[in-house]
């Protein structure tokens, strides 16, 4: 699949592996793969993620924010009777601080891949959202009817509702999957 990806797109992916290194994450998700696309000024998709005032500063620090849930979650929470700072306070008595900060990758248990400062190239797996992303951005060229996948095609690919943690991720930089898929299909149209 691969090798329908435009250049900028593969340097997008590339970018998602050396942001998860840098981040010492032991996956790569769809979370990286938007870093990857961000990183790609000027390409379509990017475009629009810059024209949202979504930058890789910005997205590096939702990724990395030390709080997954936000108010309207904790407020959605107390409607049920939970306490979600008792909730937190009880997680990190048992398990440590941050024990809730990030989310697991899925398959097995991470192994530590490299170090800090600099570390290995080890290999870092996709997760299985970030594959489901991946081959949502070849049927997104598809219905485009794009002979090649180009980045905006792997942001189109990243923005599944279902993926609560992309989703956060957006909420944090104030937009959201439907809204940010507006906007890309927009752009496009309009630069068609």
């Amino acid at each position: 699949m691969f090798e329908r990806f435009t250049k900028d797109a593969r340097e997008a992916v590339v970018s998602a592996q050396e942001e998860a290194r840098a981040l010492d994450h032991a996956w790569i998700g769809p979370e990286h793969l938007l870093l990857g696309v961000v990183a790609r000024t000027g390409a379509p998709g990017a475009r629009t993620l810059a024209r949202l005032g979504i930058t890789p500063e910005a997205c590096r620090a939702a990724i990395g924010s030390p709080r997954p849930f936000d108010d309207g979650d904790a407020e959605a929470l107390r409607a049920f009777g939970i306490d979600l700072e008792a909730v937190r306070g009880r997680a990190e008595d048992a398990f440590g601080p941050g024990a809730l900060d990030a989310p697991p990758p899925a398959g097995p248990a991470p192994r530590r891949l490299f170090g800090r400062g600099g570390g290995t190239k080890a290999h870092v797996p996709f997760t299985r959202r970030a594959k489901k992303a991946l081959e949502r951005s070849l049927r997104e060229a598809l219905a485009l009817r794009d002979r090649r996948i180009g980045v905006e095609h792997v942001l189109l690919g990243i923005l599944d509702a279902e993926d609560e943690v992309t989703a956060g991720v957006l909420r944090r930089l104030g937009t959201d999957p439907a809204t940010l898929r507006s906007g890309v299909l927009a752009d496009l149209a309009q630069a068609a």
